[in-house]
């Protein structure tokens, strides 16, 4: 009797491993479109290939900043999922919080693929590590490019294969495609965040101190860089909006606009004029951020979970699926190997246009200010950005002053 209790307590363990559930790995994410179906399709040849043993789980969020919403409270709440994309400055709260994981703890046991994370552009790594560890891997990176109108420059008279490479450059081709008439313009703007980051730091300015506890924007030069653009606006030269930007950009009446690499293949299909790109322009020095989202894993989660994800993040970053991704969305390739691809090289030989944001990469591009309480100092830059183009005669000098005291209280509210 004790020997079939015992045979049947083995049958009934071994069912039970046979029928186990397999681990569940939840990510978030935070696009739609071809963005979020090519993230779809990576994550099913996934599930197949691991079918009974891990299932990862796509759920859709929102967008960059509703995403972030949801996470803050998910972090509150102790129910964090097991992955999650997030946009590059919205990472602050859960960096001091330590919710995330070092994937260092990953890297350090598994040296096969230890071995090829020098394959990784360099400046997407460096951009992914704090004090913690490297934290995340990048997962839709851009950096912003200057398109051209080239029969705007033509009737200008000016030469559409020489664009301005300095923002005195730009303003005075500027000057000379006004001349077309009242409806045309040399250059236009809104409030996009990443920009107004590039506008002050190209020419010279900071935003934030290396520590995060410092406002530094009210300085001369970003006095400089906001009048410049100011001034632009007043003269009817440049034009400022925060809305109606695509159907600008389509008219034919704007002859440059700074966008992100992933507005190349967008504009190539929909304007009607001869397109033209070529690497954002610098001033006092020659920088660029790094847009898009990472994705990051989080602590909390049981270890088998982290485990299980850190399977996904490698099949996620492998250099055919960072290929396969670039080619569905025009987002930048993570890894080197994908870049040098003949898939990938065709396209820059084809179209050397796609070739600009890597040569930015390589050159000047950097991780954008990512501090605790970021997100609401950069609205606060923002609206005051947007006080100061849509009210051109107004004073850019007090308007900054103003803007930096009042973030600096923001800073250190949070701090102390």
């Amino acid at each position: 009797m004790k020997r079939t209790f015992v045979i049947t307590l083995l049958v009934v363990a071994i069912a039970a491993i046979g029928f186990a559930a397999p681990v569940k790995v939840t990510m978030w994410y935070a696009q739609t479109g071809i963005y979020s179906q090519t993230l779809l399709d990576i994550a099913a040849e996934f599930n197949k290939l691991h079918e009974g043993e891990i299932e990862v789980e796509a759920v859709y969020t929102g967008n960059y900043q509703d995403t972030m919403q949801k996470l803050l409270a998910a972090m509150v709440a102790g129910d964090l999922p097991t992955l999650a994309q997030i946009e590059q400055s919205r990472i602050g709260q859960f960096v001091d919080g330590g919710a995330f994981q070092d994937l260092n703890y990953f890297i350090d046991k598994d040296p096969e693929f230890k071995a090829t994370l020098d394959d990784f552009w360099p400046r997407f790594i460096q951009a992914n590590t704090y004090e913690q560890g490297l934290l995340g891997f990048p997962l839709n990176c851009s950096t912003p490019l200057m398109y051209i109108n080239r029969d705007l420059f033509r009737q200008a008279g000016l030469d559409p294969d020489n664009p301005p490479k300095t923002w005195t450059e730009v303003y005075a081709a500027s000057k000379q495609i006004k001349t077309l008439g009242e409806d045309i313009f040399g250059y236009r703007f809104g409030k996009d965040d990443w920009l107004l980051e590039a506008y002050i730091w190209q020419f010279g300015g900071e935003i934030i101190s290396e520590d995060g506890r410092k406002m530094l924007i009210y300085s001369p030069e970003t006095v400089a860089a906001w009048n410049f653009f100011q001034k632009g606006v007043r003269e009817g030269i440049f034009i400022f909006g925060v809305s109606g930007g695509n159907e600008l950009d389509l008219s034919g009446r704007i002859a440059m606009v700074v966008r992100s690499t992933g507005s190349l293949g967008y504009l190539k299909q929909n304007a009607k004029y001869d397109l033209g790109a070529t690497t954002m322009p610098g001033q006092v020095k020659e920088v660029v951020p790094i847009g898009g989202a990472n994705v990051f894993m989080f602590s909390a989660r049981p270890q088998a979970e982290k485990d299980a994800a850190w399977e996904f993040l490698k099949f996620l970053t492998s250099t055919e699926n960072t290929k396969r991704w670039s080619l569905a969305t025009g987002y930048m390739t993570s890894r080197i190997s994908a870049y040098e691809s003949p898939e990938i090289q065709k396209i820059m030989t084809d179209d050397p246009r796609y070739a600009l944001t890597y040569q930015q990469l390589r050159d000047c591009a950097v991780r954008r200010p990512w501090y605790g309480p970021y997100p609401e100092v950069h609205a606060m830059i923002t609206s005051a950005w947007e006080d100061a183009m849509s009210n051109p005669t107004k004073d850019v000098d007090a308007i900054l002053k103003n803007l930096h005291e009042e973030a600096q209280d923001v800073l250190d509210d949070y701090y102390f």
